[in-house]
Order: structure tokens, then sequence, then C-alpha cells
């Protein structure tokens, strides 16, 4: 049924400064009855003016506007009538009611106009999404017999009734079993007066929003999709997307136009709380509707970013440990340590399995490097879950090399210590002279050579360690220290052989001097005019004393030859005569 607009027409009995005013009956709803016939339903007068009874008076008409025909009730206590007219389902009647009491000075206005049509259903103003329960909000009916409405569930093409909201003015309504996370919810709504006579179902209903989203962690993107919002009078103006980040309140984030159901955004970090909603608006009546809202912990594939080698010091023989940073969040799958001869052609050292912790400085150690030849290049790669390869700084060793000569004199020299996002502050240099290494000297960047005369010692060993200043892009600064290669100089091997002897006199041993460091074999023999061999000695302490077979060799010149072999394998060899004095 539809209520139609009141229609009040005095009837004015009396008048005076004290006038009265006596209700009608309250007409609740005008049904049709299974014949055709039309059943009227009222309640009472809440208040009574006190003087006789004489009738309640119904008025009917097929225009709202008449002339409307009377129908007396004369019995104060009914509360229904039928009217007989057979035609219910196919006519339209309006009616009203009247009070008639025997009491002057009083009014009797009448009562509100009712129809025989069904209650005018509600229009829709959302439906939304409020704390993860499906909410419909919507506009009183315009039926002034509206008493109620039923809540329908729109599924599959299908009406389900699954709830009543009493009152007129009642007209919000919050689905308790709804799941509006995991599908669209859909709803509309029908007018019942309070004979529980129903109207018809507004046939346009309207659903949540369903967000979802969904993460490329290779690309660090966030992809939201939601479903359109259908059905408003005015359609949808535009998407407003809201973000909560890191449990702060939600807050606008950005705008999509109204064609527009998906979104994509790069402008979050790896590790961040992130909820995201949509928020659809109606153009003109600025109504909204607040979708499900989705939430992300963003785990992306994070690139090897702040990647920089940040040492590369010999620590032995053979042995040189490369250091490297790289951002913690980084997701490593394998690391690769490449090394070359210089800063653009590398070759691959090793492949191995990142460290458990990138929160520190980590090293690789590399036991193949021919430290005490040349210098390398180092640089470290990182290749992630999706394929991506990243490479670090550049950082190169030193190499020390030298030279010792016969006056004692030493000579080292060392090539420039080289990093990226670093600079040479000064280069010290250590000797041993077998009381282990201590400090001697500091050099300037741009030099790179020491010379040493007159030492005490024969075989004196040097490191040279450049400091390093670095100062990295992401803003960390650092002192660096890193070591050559150890290099220990010894004069050339050299055998010294005095020109004459006395076997019977004070110098009556003829033996060669040696300055041979590590002697592994020795050879010493004494020829007399004739070739004969008349002396030999494997032994570089055992010399000849001048006998031949027990007797002292006669005065002149004999030839000697000598042969060795130092601890680096040089063969060192003498030959020349020595004059024997008697």
């Amino acid at each position: 049924m539809k209520f139609i607009a009141t229609l009040f027409s005095a009837l004015i009995i009396g008048f005076s400064c004290r006038a009265q005013v006596q209700p009608p009956p309250i007409l609740h709803c005008v049904s049709c009855d299974n014949n055709g016939d039309i059943v009227l339903n009222w309640s009472l007068p809440s208040t009574l003016c006190g003087g006789a009874f004489n009738a309640y008076y119904i008025f009917y008409s097929n225009n709202i506007n008449g002339p409307y025909t009377p129908i007396t009730i004369t019995n104060q206590a009914l509360i229904t009538y039928t009217h007989n007219v057979g035609n219910c389902g196919s006519t339209v009647y309006y009616y009203y009611m009247q009070s008639d009491f025997n009491c002057p000075g009083y009014s009797f206005p009448p009562s509100d106009t009712l129809d025989n049509l069904d209650p005018v259903a509600p229009e829709i103003n959302f439906v939304t999404v409020n704390n993860g329960l499906a909410e419909i909000n919507w506009q009183s009916s315009t039926s002034p017999e509206a008493y109620g409405y039923i809540v329908y569930q729109f599924i599959n093409g299908s009406y389900i009734p699954i709830d009543t909201v009493y009152g007129k003015n009642n007209t919000n309504y919050l689905d308790v079993n709804s799941t509006p996370g995991a599908d669209t919810m859909s709803y509309s709504l029908a007018t019942i007066d309070s004979c529980f006579n129903t109207g018809p179902i507004n046939d346009f209903p309207q659903h949540t929003i369903l967000l979802k989203d969904s993460v490329v962690r290779c690309t660090q993107t966030i992809y939201l999709r939601w479903t359109d919002y259908i059905n408003w009078k005015n359609g949808v103006d535009e998407y407003d997307i809201f973000v909560s980040k890191n449990g702060a309140a939600p807050a606008f984030f950005d705008v999509v136009p109204a064609d527009s159901l998906f979104y994509q955004t790069h402008a979050f970090n790896d590790g961040d709380s992130l909820c995201f909603t949509i928020v659809a608006k109606e153009n003109i009546t600025g109504f909204t509707s607040v979708s499900n809202e989705v939430c992300i912990k963003m785990n992306v594939v994070q690139p090897a970013y702040d990647f920089y080698i940040r040492n590369v010091t010999v620590v032995a023989p053979k042995a040189i440990r490369v250091s490297y940073s790289v951002d913690p969040r980084a997701d490593i799958t394998k690391m690769e340590i490449d090394r070359g001869a210089d800063s653009t052609s590398f070759s691959v050292l090793a492949v191995f399995s990142p460290p458990a912790d990138l929160s520190v400085i980590n090293s690789y150690l590399d036991t193949t490097a021919l430290t005490d030849q040349v210098s390398y290049y180092y640089r470290v790669i990182a290749q992630d879950s999706c394929g991506r390869r990243d490479t670090s700084s550049i950082g190169k060793s030193i190499f020390l090399r030298g030279y010792a000569f016969t006056d004692l004199s030493f000579y080292i020299t060392w090539d420039e210590s080289f990093f990226d996002y670093g600079t040479v502050r000064q280069y010290d240099i250590y000797r041993d002279d077998g009381t282990g290494f201590n400090f001697i000297v500091t050099d300037q960047p741009e030099v790179f050579v020491y010379e040493e005369k007159n030492l005490p010692v024969i075989t004196p060993c040097y490191y040279v360690e450049a400091i390093d200043s670095m100062i990295l892009p992401n803003g960390v600064k650092d002192t660096i220290h890193s070591r050559s290669n150890v290099l220990c100089l010894n004069q050339p091997s050299q055998i010294y052989m005095p020109n004459a002897f006395a076997p019977e006199g004070k110098n009556n041993i003829f033996r060669p001097v040696l300055n041979v460091q590590g002697v592994k074999t020795f050879s010493f023999s004494v020829f007399n005019r004739w070739g004969e061999e008349i002396f030999t000695s494997l032994d570089p302490d055992t010399g000849w004393n001048g006998k031949y077979k027990g007797f002292y060799v006669q005065q002149g010149a004999y030839a000697y030859m000598i042969s060795l072999v130092d601890e680096n394998g040089k063969r060192v060899e003498a030959k020349g005569t020595v004059l024997v004095v008697r």
C-alpha cells in the first residue's frame, strides 16, 4: 500500500478562545481482502473530549482530491471495517476518518489519508562496510502507513528476507551475519504497514565494495582491485583510497576516477604494515560507501641497496680478506665474488650462500691469491629470488715489492690503495728486523716508495698499511686499514774467497765466506795444476788445510771451484786460484 499526502479539511463545530481538538481514529492500514473487498484497520483516539459519542466517519473516493463519500460508524468500540467494493486489486480508493462527539468548541480534524495501494519501497542511500560488517542505510518511506521495513539480501538473483526493522524512522541496519571481506553483500528493502502488508521490493539493490589486494614482491608493487558500486541514482563520482600505515589512523592516499576499479603503487617500503579501504562517492548527494579493509605486511624482494666493499687486506701469504656490507633487508639467495687484474675485467672467484646476518660487515677469504706477485681488484654480486643481480662497489689489494743491494741498502715500492668512495690519507710502513714488526715511517698519499741504507740486518721484512677515509653514499663514514703482503729482502747470494793462505801459518784453513741465506746444496773442490782433485767438501763449514794425502802441498797456485743452491733455488758458483804460501 502507499500513503498519500494527508488531506486536511477542518470541520469547525465551534470557535472560542479556548478551542480544543478531538483527534480522529488512527487509521493504520487499508488492505485488499481475498474477494476484492477493502478492509480498514484503525485504533481508537488516544483522548476523548468528554461529550457524547455520535459517530466515526469513513470518507472514501477514487480521486485523492474528492469528492469523498461518508460511511457512518456508530459503534464506538469498532476498530475494523470491510468496504464491499469487489475490485480492490484494480481500482484505487482513498480513505480518511473523522470523529464526531457532542463537544461544543472542539474541532474535529481528519486522519491521514490512506489508499489501497502497496506501501512505497524506501530509497536506499548506501550500502557500506562498518567495522567489518555490512550496513544498509535508506530514506524513510513516503507512505504515511509505513510501520517498518523488511531487509532482503540479494543472492544469485533472488531476494532473501533476513530481518525486519520496526519504526518508520529507523533507517539503518547492520547485518551481524555478513562477511563483506569474503564476498560482495547485496541488499534491498520493502516497506510494511502495521497490518504487516508488504509493499514491493526496491528493485535496485545496492551492495558492498569488495576490495582485494596482491603484492608482486619482485617489483615491490601493491595492486588493489575492487568491485564497482552500482545502482546509485546519480552514479559514482570517484573512488578514494585510504591507508593506515604502521598502526596510524586511516588517511586519504589517492583518488581514482569512477570508471577505474584498479590501482597500483610502489610508495611503501619493505616491512610496512598497511591497511587499505576504498571509499565510493555518489554524485550530487555525496553519500559514501566504504569497502572491506585489506591489510598487508610488506615483504617484498628487497634489492641489495647500500652494497659496498668495506676493506681488502692481505692477512697471510696467499690470503686476502675482502670485507663488504649490504642493506640487511636485502632478500639475497646467493652471492658471487669476482676478482680482476683491473677495475673493469673480472672473473668469478667463488659463488656462495649469503651470510646469516646481513646487519654486520661480512667478509670472504680469498686463499688463492698470489699476494707476493700481484694486486687484485674485488667486487661482490648479490642475486635475489627474482633473478636480479646487484653489484657492490670495488676495492683493491696492495702489492709490495722491493730490492736489496750488496751495500746493505733496501728499496721498496707499492701500488696505490683504491676503494670506491675512499680517499687515501697516508701509507704507514712497518719493518721486522728480527724482533717483530714495528712502525718506522709514514708516507704521504702520493708517495709509493721507501728506501733504507746501512741496516744492521741482512734480511729485513716489510709491509705497508694504507689508511683510507671512506664516505659512503648512504652517509656512513669509515676509516680503512688495508695491508699489503709481507716482503722479506735478502742480500744477493755471494761467495767471498781469499786469494792466498799459509797452511802452516796463522790463516791455515782455506774456505769460502758465504753471504747466502739457507744453503740447500754445497760443493767445494780444490785442484792441482795437472787438474787432479786434491780436496772436496759438501759442508760449508769444512775448509782445506793445505794437505793432500796427509802431506802439505808445495807452494804455488791451486784452482778451486764452489757451487751451491740457496733457499730460493738460486745456483751460485765461484771459480779461481788461491796461492799456497809456505
